[in-house]
């Protein structure tokens, strides 16, 4: 971390180092971004509360929801 910070004499540097990374990634993010989407429940219709998302488990069974929402 020091080396990222400082320059050769020890002295903080004062300007920004671009990252060598980000353009990849946004290059790879621009090619890939006409096939990215949400397939969510059977794909007709979308229910925030009962549909899984991220896990097996819809949002409603994690805040304990009544049925009727």
């Amino acid at each position: 971390m020091y080396a990222k910070f400082t320059n050769k004499i020890g002295d903080f540097i004062r300007y920004h180092k671009k990252s060598p990374i980000w353009p990849s990634i946004k290059l790879a993010a621009s090619i890939n971004r006409p096939y990215m989407g949400w397939l969510v429940g059977n794909g007709a219709a979308i229910n925030f509360w009962r549909d899984t998302w991220a896990t097996k488990i819809p949002v409603q069974e994690y805040i304990e929801m009544p049925q009727s929402m």
